[in-house]
């Protein structure tokens, strides 16, 4: 990058471009990243973000939009100085989060379609329909051998198992 360059702010640049005073511009690899310089006459300037920084792109692609949302169409990259890396630390917490949120969506689609199927199959006449007293009837009786299942009855002891302890009334 140019030590020369002076910043320069979308806002401002985009001014410069719609007066005719900008036809060009370089996206300038860089560490990680891709800078623009707009050249106004013979001065260089450098797109700089609200606060004066250099505005830096991940990709040429959001380079290219940014310019081509500006109105400037003609520009060069050079990627003499690039050097690949981040600019910014990986966001796992926004990956999980499209993780969970596809795999919602996911769900959702397979519910409404499972939804959709029974209601064609009622409409049909296909539809095998329960009433609530039988479903019901049915719900406590697999409860009742789950929980059979889960705690069998104690057999009961043949052998008397010696009292600990004082009796009753001593």
């Amino acid at each position: 990058m140019t030590d020369v360059a002076e910043p320069i702010k979308l806002e401002n640049l985009r001014d410069l471009i719609s007066m005719g005073a900008v036809k060009t511009a370089t996206i300038r690899g860089q560490k990680g990243g891709f800078a623009v310089l707009a050249k106004a006459g013979v001065t260089e300037r450098i797109l700089a973000n609200k606060v004066g920084q250099v505005r830096m792109f991940a990709t040429t692609d959001t380079a290219v939009k940014e310019l081509a949302r500006l109105g400037l169409s003609l520009f060069v990259v050079d990627i003499t100085q690039y050097e690949k890396g981040l600019l910014r630390a990986p966001r796992t917490d926004v990956t999980e989060r499209a993780r969970r949120a596809a795999a919602a969506l996911e769900h959702e689609q397979w519910f409404r379609a499972q939804v959709d199927e029974a209601l064609q199959q009622e409409e049909s006449g296909v539809a095998t329909l329960h009433g609530h007293d039988d479903v019901w009837a049915e719900v406590k009786k697999a409860t009742a051998a789950a929980l059979a299942r889960k705690n069998p009855e104690p057999a009961p002891s043949t052998t008397a198992t010696p009292s600990r302890g004082r009796k009753k009334g001593s």
